[in-house]
């Protein structure tokens, strides 16, 4: 038995499983039949309770005109999302009684507008708990309003200085030297692209990286792995495996690759260009090599996966850096922080793809990257290669950090 073909009977055994075909064609569905759910419900608002606030109005006069716009503004809908009881009077006078309905839950929260409100345009909440934040937007935008209308009459402005003092500010957005302006899908799609190409990666390659690590512990904890090795190296053994489930992890890329153009093409959007085609498998094909060394390293190491994932919390870690981050690197994407990320390996090709899909980087740093990864890609096999030929057949026995480093040095 050779390389390749443990490598084939690895990507073999895997594709050919349901729990792949439903992994790599039921992801997008799901996530796509939880966008459109969610969204539905959002513009239906599908579930929503009306919320119960009281407001204690000093003024006597913003109040009343504050429910009418409010009624104004949800007439449209069948459950509003706000229903605000007013009440005109003294706060230190209805404090006590409106604090009690609170506590008795016969209200969520209750506002205060204070007497000074002209001059001071603050408003007072009191809750138990945290107000929903869209509240406050709301009554925020519709006193703001009302405040304006009333300053228009104290100092008798006409509706036309009115119109032009207030306006907003509509920026159209075209590419360089392009005269066709920019439609708000493509800019959208231009902010989401890079974080769908990390999602892959990150998707792409530590699933690879878990499969590899649960097919080395499955074969060692059943001693087949004793059976493998009397008929093939250990290099062979080793570089099969990474090799299979690579494949997997490249059929897996190009299946979502050729999903975002024929979706490009339909919706008439540039999402995949053959540059960052090419770039992208590049990046997953190291990034992935990179941490098969460390899992099937670990994997050689315990006999159960329980105590394998323990060890590789840290790996975990290091996968939520990009996710986390990812907004910084579309906003920022020439930072400094964000250039010496892009030079740390574990997380080289999570960055490097979003700075490429945004258009911020150089053929430099994609070379440079690129020679840093095959090295580190290089140094990290060898070292694994060693640990993987030691540790696969120790069995109940506790490794430590220093009986590692000696292997690795041997």
């Amino acid at each position: 038995m050779s390389l390749l073909q443990i490598a084939w009977f690895e990507y073999r055994r895997r594709i050919r499983s349901k729990w792949f075909i439903i992994g790599t064609f039921g992801m997008p569905i799901l996530i796509m039949g939880i966008s459109l759910v969610t969204g539905f419900m959002a513009d239906a608002s599908a579930g929503l309770e009306t919320k119960q606030y009281g407001l204690i109005d000093e003024t006597s006069y913003f109040g009343k005109k504050l429910s009418q716009a409010l009624d104004l503004r949800y007439a449209d809908e069948e459950t509003p999302p706000l229903d605000i009881a007013v009440a005109e009077g003294e706060f230190s006078e209805l404090r006590n009684q409106y604090d009690m309905l609170v506590t008795d839950n016969f209200l969520d929260a209750y506002f205060v507008i204070p007497a000074d409100f002209r001059s001071t345009a603050q408003i007072r909440n009191y809750s138990r708990t945290s107000t929903n934040i869209h509240v406050y937007e709301v009554l925020e935008t519709e006193l703001k309003d009302l405040l304006i209308e009333d300053k228009t009459q104290q100092f008798q402005l006409s509706p036309e200085v009115i119109e032009a003092l207030f306006f907003d500010i509509d920026v159209t957005h075209y590419d360089v030297g392009a005269t066709e302006k920019r439609e708000q899908d493509e800019l959208i799609a231009d902010y989401i692209a890079p974080f769908i190409f990390m999602f892959l990666l990150l998707i792409g390659i530590f699933t690879g990286g878990q499969l590899l690590l649960r097919a080395v512990l499955e074969e060692r904890s059943s001693r087949v792995i004793e059976v493998l090795l009397s008929t093939v190296s250990y290099n062979d053994l080793m570089g099969g495996k990474i090799l299979g489930l690579g494949l997997l992890g490249l059929t897996q890329s190009a299946i979502y690759l050729t999903l975002g153009v024929v979706a490009g093409h339909y919706y008439d959007l540039s999402l995949i260009t053959p540059i960052i085609g090419l770039l992208y498998f590049a990046y997953f094909i190291l990034g992935y090599l990179l941490y098969a060394g460390i899992y099937i390293g670990v994997g050689a190491l315990f006999d159960s996966e329980q105590e394998a994932q323990q060890a590789i919390q840290i790996i975990t870690f290091i996968a939520i850096i990009p996710a986390l981050l990812w907004t910084l690197v579309i906003e920022n994407p020439n930072s400094t922080l964000v250039n010496v990320l892009c030079y740390f390996p574990p997380v080289t090709p999570f960055f490097m793809m979003i700075k490429i899909a945004v258009g911020e980087t150089t053929v430099f740093q994609v070379m440079s990257t690129l020679i840093i990864l095959t090295i580190s890609v290089y140094g990290g096999i060898r070292a694994s290669a060693k640990v993987f030929r030691t540790g696969i057949l120790l069995y109940g026995k506790r490794v430590n950090l220093t009986e590692i480093m000696r292997w690795i040095k041997a």
